[in-house]
Formats: C-alpha cells, sequence, structure tokens
C-alpha cells in the first residue's frame, strides 16, 4: 500500500474503513426473497445466481474463480442452488468430461425478482441523491470493487471463507 500523503488522508482512510464494516455488517442483515414461492435468496446464492446469468454458464472451477472460494465451498453454494432447482448441470460442449452450471427458468424467474427487489431498496435510498452523485458513486464504487478484486487475485490467502 502506498503512504497516506497526509493526516486528513489517514483520517479519510479511517472513515472509511468503519463506513464498509458498517455497511457490510448491515449488508448481511437484508435478507430479500425472490420467486413466486417467496424463497429467500441468501447472499453467496444471489452473487452465483446473478455471475451465471450475466456470464452463462460456467464450471464450478471458474465460478469458485471469481468469487475466490475453493472448490469445496463453491460445491457446497452449488449443490444448494441445484437442490432448490434455481441452477442445474450440463455437459460442457468444449470437453463432454466436464460440466457446466446454468439457471433453470425457475432461478431465472428467482433471480429478476430478487434483483428487482434489491434495486428497489437501492433506489429508494439514493432518491434524494442528484445524477451527478450517483454516477460519482457508482464510478467510484465499481473502481474500489475493480481494486478489491485485484488485491484478492494478487493475494488469495487474505479472502476469508465464507465472507464473500
Amino acid at each position: 500500500m502506498e503512504s497516506i500523503g497526509s493526516e486528513i488522508d489517514l483520517v479519510s482512510v479511517e472513515s472509511i474503513e468503519q463506513e464498509l464494516t458498517l455497511l457490510v455488517r448491515r449488508a448481511q442483515k437484508v435478507h430479500l426473497r425472490g420467486g413466486p414461492i417467496e424463497q429467500v435468496v441468501e447472499r453467496a446464492a444471489y452473487g452465483i445466481l446473478a455471475w451465471l446469468h450475466d456470464t452463462g454458464p460456467l464450471r464450478s472451477s471458474e465460478l469458485a474463480a471469481h468469487f475466490h472460494l475453493d472448490a469445496s465451498t463453491i460445491s457446497r453454494q452449488v449443490a444448494a442452488l441445484e437442490q432448490a432447482g434455481l441452477v442445474t448441470r450440463e455437459p460442457d460442449a468444449d470437453d463432454r468430461r466436464a460440466l457446466r452450471l446454468r439457471l433453470t427458468e425457475h432461478g431465472r424467474s428467482v433471480l429478476s425478482t430478487t434483483r428487482a427487489e434489491r434495486r428497489g431498496v437501492v433506489r429508494e435510498l439514493l432518491r434524494s441523491w442528484s445524477p451527478e452523485d450517483l454516477a460519482r458513486f457508482a464510478s467510484l464504487l465499481a473502481a474500489f470493487n475493480a481494486g478489491l478484486g485485484e488485491h484478492l487475485a494478487a493475494h488469495p490467502h487474505t479472502a476469508q471463507e465464507g465472507q464473500r
């Protein structure tokens, strides 16, 4: 990490760390429901469903790499999603010995409902923000997440199991 240039920078970094801690703690308390049967979609499940939707079918190893998880953790999470009927396994067209995970129609429906609910909560929380502040926040948050992703890729030992 580069050295902090001033006392103001240090105070800002401390404040950001505290606010991120509070954000993560509060975000973990929000459990949204998705789909016609009001199925609870946990944070880890939502991330996997969203990534499969956005990228298309993937191998478990590709999911594990994206989320900085080990194979056994992703395997347990995927097994729960399969049992719930949200994902299914299909042969990999490039390698018939391998399997790819893809969303089921039920998984798409649950994800769509959950995404709409999550985005509604965010929209409500940010309704008083100016368009400029929204754009700036989105840009800064994306840059922060990109940096965090690079850090986790370069320092995999800093990723704690179950904390994504």
